[in-house]
């Protein structure tokens, strides 16, 4: 599971529909009280506590898309996790994004040149 933490524009359909059911499935982790540390640890690839906030970023972007969106998020309890203020380095994103996938390397080259 990764939060890729970019502005939601620069990646394609495959990306952005992957992250967004990433969130959900993640969710269960965090009620069942699983470990996240390979997940924040060595590199940080998910922000527990912006979890509601990149989903409904996520959403937004859908529905501009025209895409169908009936799954809301609810925010889990994540008081026995000590995440502090973890981030994303949304630079090492966008150039993981750009390697892995053709359609998000021309959004975001599209974009950002």
């Amino acid at each position: 599971m990764r939060m890729w933490m970019v502005d939601p524009k620069l990646m394609c359909r495959k990306h952005l529909l992957g992250e967004h059911n990433e969130i959900h499935k993640h969710r269960h982790n965090f009620v069942k009280g699983h470990s996240i540390s390979g997940r924040i640890s060595p590199v940080v690839q998910i922000e527990p506590k912006s979890m509601l906030l990149r989903h409904d970023a996520l959403v937004d972007e859908m529905k501009c898309r025209g895409y169908n969106h009936q799954s809301p998020y609810e925010m889990p309890d994540l008081s026995k996790y000590d995440i502090m203020d973890i981030k994303v380095d949304i630079s090492e994103s966008l150039k993981e994004l750009k390697k892995r996938c053709d359609e998000c390397y021309d959004k975001i080259s599209s974009r950002i040149a």
